[in-house]
């Protein structure tokens, strides 16, 4: 097996020495997605905790397609909040995307994000079907 890298115009591109998700096998690695506007890099939503959720899962289900799988086969999220506090937000708006059977999860206050961001989001899910 070698690594393939997933690239997509339909989620914001790096801004640094990574990839926007690897895959190995049947395993994609989806690196952390922000709220970035896809024309500017500007952020979207500033301050609104629900809808940058909903843009950044958005673009993570936009990534997983490029990669041959969806958000339905997702293993594993690890999200970065800006404010716990505020963890009930976030959590009504990521439900909408995992409605049965949700992902091992962990959530994560960050100290400090660009102003008016509130979530970043990193996960790991699997290509049904691609390896025995």
């Amino acid at each position: 097996m070698k690594k393939e890298i997933i690239r997509t115009d339909r989620a914001p591109m790096p801004a640094g020495a990574y990839s926007q998700a690897v895959k190995y096998g049947d395993i994609v690695y989806v690196s952390g997605t922000c709220p970035f506007s896809l024309e500017d890099g500007s952020i979207l939503y500033p301050g609104d905790m629900a809808a940058q959720t909903k843009l950044v899962l958005e673009y993570i289900s936009n990534l997983l397609q490029a990669a041959g799988t969806s958000i339905d086969n997702v293993l594993k999220v690890t999200a970065f909040l800006d404010d716990l506090d505020r963890f009930a937000e976030y959590n009504r708006a990521y439900s909408e995307f995992f409605t049965h059977n949700p992902p091992a999860r962990s959530t994560v206050e960050i100290g400090k994000f660009r102003p008016g961001m509130c979530v970043e989001i990193e996960c790991v899910a699997y290509v049904p079907g691609d390896s025995a």
